[in-house]
């Protein structure tokens, strides 16, 4: 896609009027899409993201492909303002598809796509229920982050991401530990930008729950990249699952008896336990 030139004036206005935002991108020297705003630019319907960089999943893609990314498509559900992809474009990802059902996010997305490297990514305002409809050739790899836990039904749209996936899908979602092992019921906003559009939500209660869901799905082989309680009274899980447990076969040189990556993992963890 053809960049677009923007003097640092009309860049930051336009990063301005785009917000409030969630992935933090440098578009040109000191200007960035994370940059503090005084209290009260947005309406407080909106809600208020975190920023969050989107870097720390290539350091987990790293340890499950070592040779990069070069001739493996990806897919990003809830794809927010794209910053997962961009940052999969440059470890050499091709064919690459971002939706979120927010129009809000895909703004952005597309704005991003005017400023920085990503010529094969494309985005769409869609929810991933009516995702299907479009017809897409599958893709070798599925991020499903920020997602699970907004959905009325989280078991047919993690299948949904699943019948989409060849090759590793990657789970990010809070949690909510229980006695039993189960979803537990949350009703959302569904005008807070961060949150999901039904109202209706579940949350999962630990990562068993997860590999069951993964299992169901045709994703047998799994990791648990992390489990950590939040402040917010929630925990954070991170797992991927693969169809084939060779996907893994890298990733498990670097991890620890547990599964996660051994080096660095501290810092890593901190780069993903948010979206």
């Amino acid at each position: 896609m053809t960049t677009t030139k923007l003097s640092d004036a009309e860049l930051r206005a336009e990063i301005l009027r785009l917000g409030p935002w969630h992935h933090d991108f440098e578009l040109a020297p000191g200007i960035r899409t994370g940059a503090r705003v005084p209290s009260g630019t947005y309406p407080s319907g909106l809600g208020t993201p975190t920023v969050i960089k989107t870097d720390g999943w290539s350091k987990l893609l790293d340890a499950v492909y070592p040779d990069g990314l070069a001739g493996r498509s990806m897919l990003d559900c809830a794809c927010n303002a794209g910053g997962f992809l961009f940052t999969a474009a440059g470890m050499g990802a091709g064919r690459s598809f971002g939706f979120d059902v927010r129009e809000h996010w895909i703004e952005q997305a597309r704005f991003l796509a005017r400023h920085l490297p990503g010529d094969h990514i494309q985005f769409a305002v869609r929810d991933l229920l009516s995702f299907p409809e479009l017809g897409l050739e599958p893709f070798d790899i599925t991020l499903f982050s920020g997602i699970l836990y907004h959905l009325p039904d989280p078991v047919a749209g993690l299948r949904i991401a699943a019948d989409h996936t060849r090759e590793l899908l990657i789970v990010n979602t809070d949690a909510m530990p229980a006695k039993m092992d189960g979803l537990v019921l949350s009703l959302e906003s569904t005008t807070e930008v961060m949150s999901g559009v039904h109202h209706l939500a579940w949350l999962p209660t630990s990562p068993r729950v997860l590999r069951e869901m993964l299992a169901w799905c045709g994703f047998p082989h799994t990791r648990v990249v992390f489990n950590r309680a939040m402040p917010y009274k929630r925990n954070r899980i991170g797992i991927m699952g693969a169809r084939d447990e060779r996907t893994f076969a890298h990733y498990d040189t670097l991890a620890d008896s547990e599964g996660r990556p051994r080096a660095g993992w501290k810092a890593l963890l901190r780069r993903l336990l948010r979206r």
